[in-house]
């Protein structure tokens, strides 16, 4: 089965309500939540998604779809896990040293009754 999880990084705040109702018109399957920290990668979408994702968690039914895209995942999970998204996603590259943080984050996503992802980034 093909799911769509639509990102809401570029919605302006002013009609960012009236676009979500859109995007579940329109039968998207979820809201992809992009979380950056201006340190892992350049832009800092941090609060702007915290704030997107828990308006979502309010006003539609649909779940959503974290990328963690930071250097210490830990310190956004408990936030997002809160907001019962179906995915989480995080990047590889800051936790591939240390086995037992990978390990600690899925098992609290898995004990959350959330889906864990990890995604790579290549360096060029």
């Amino acid at each position: 089965m093909i799911e769509v999880s639509t990102s809401v990084l570029d919605l302006s705040e002013k009609d960012f309500t009236h676009s979500v109702y859109n995007l579940e018109t329109a039968r998207t399957d979820y809201f992809h939540i992009d979380v950056m920290d201006g340190k892992f990668v350049e832009n800092d979408t941090s609060a702007r998604m915290l704030d997107y994702a828990t308006t979502i968690s309010h006003i539609s039914q649909l779940g959503v779809d974290v990328h963690l895209m930071v250097n210490n995942p830990e310190e956004f999970i408990d936030d997002y896990i809160a907001l019962k998204p179906r995915i989480l996603s995080f990047q590889f590259e800051p936790v591939k040293n240390d086995k037992n943080r990978i390990l600690n984050m899925i098992n609290d996503l898995k004990e959350n009754g959330i889906r864990a992802r990890n995604c790579y980034k290549p360096r060029n």
